[in-house]
């Protein structure tokens, strides 16, 4: 099955759990609550037969949010095996949003020795080659914050989202604010690391999958086995995902960082990703992509 069948199936399957309980549960607001989900959920399966992978992503992220209230609304009554088993549903449901979404995130940085040495920005570099939209130079190729901030400031107020990509744009915002409350609770143990940052981040990396480090989004019922490997080195698995989020923040030592300017903001993911496309004076798809930039 493709991913977009496997949606369908794990929705087909809710749905039929959705039922029994409703045949067997005597609560009226449960019951009403039952039957609203059961409506919305349908409603997903008839657009996710004609779905791109991308649609099939936003009906993911709307069907996780219909299930999650399913689950409020059970705590009002007895669960027998019902919770654990809409829960499971869940879970399945939060493992293909992050496989979706693997589809779309950004690989490293090209090589940066590639490009030029590290320090201060050469002749070539601090020329004023022509950049994406008028006013604008293309990249610097300096890894020096002094030399670029300015340029940082630039190309965001110049930066405009394509209209054929405010779907995907509104989509990604929704699942950034979906995390918010999550995201504040690790930036402000953290010395007030901004919520967004650690959202954006989250979802380049990982696709806003809570079941997963993110470090690189590996199981969290692990160290991760990927770069960076062996994260976290305190602690017993399985983790939580704030605990693996804290450390993700502390190894980077964002904890310490006293600037969440614009241009601090964007210098900060740029190096996250790594600056090889800057060394080779290329605008960074980390930073730009479905803009006009």
């Amino acid at each position: 099955m493709n991913l977009n069948e496997e949606l369908r199936f794990e929705i087909s399957r809710t749905i039929n759990t959705l039922r029994l309980r409703y045949a067997n549960t005597a609560d009226e607001a449960e019951r009403r609550a039952i039957l609203e989900s059961i409506a919305d959920l349908n409603g997903k399966l008839s657009i996710l037969n004609q779905a791109s992978l991308l649609q099939a992503a936003e009906q993911l992220a709307d069907a996780t949010q219909v299930v999650t209230g399913v689950i409020g609304a059970a705590r009002m009554g007895p669960f027998d095996g019902y919770l654990a088993a809409i829960e499971a549903h869940l879970n399945r449901l939060y493992s293909l949003s992050g496989e979706m979404n693997a589809f779309e995130a950004l690989p490293p940085a090209p090589d940066e020795e590639a490009g030029e040495g590290e320090g201060a920005a050469t002749a070539r570099g601090l020329s004023r080659a022509r950049g994406p939209v008028p006013g604008l130079h293309a990249p610097l190729n300096s890894k020096v914050y002094e030399d670029i901030k300015n340029e940082y400031q630039a190309w965001f107020d110049a930066c405009q989202p394509r209209a054929s990509q405010q779907g995907v744009i509104g989509y990604y915002v929704k699942k950034l604010k979906g995390g918010e409350p999550v995201y504040r609770q690790v930036g402000d143990d953290l010395n007030g690391i901004p919520w967004y940052f650690i959202g954006i981040i989250h979802g380049m990396e990982c696709g806003f999958n809570f079941n997963g480090h993110l470090h690189n989004g590996d199981p969290l019922n692990a160290r991760t086995t990927h770069v960076p490997a062996g994260r976290p080195q305190v602690g017993t698995p399985p983790f939580t995902w704030r605990q693996s989020a804290r450390d993700a923040m502390t190894m980077k030592g964002f904890h310490q960082v006293g600037d969440w300017s614009v241009p601090r903001i964007l210098y900060l993911l740029e190096r996250y990703n790594g600056m090889g496309y800057r060394m080779r004076r290329v605008a960074s798809p980390y930073l730009w992509s479905f803009s006009n930039l």
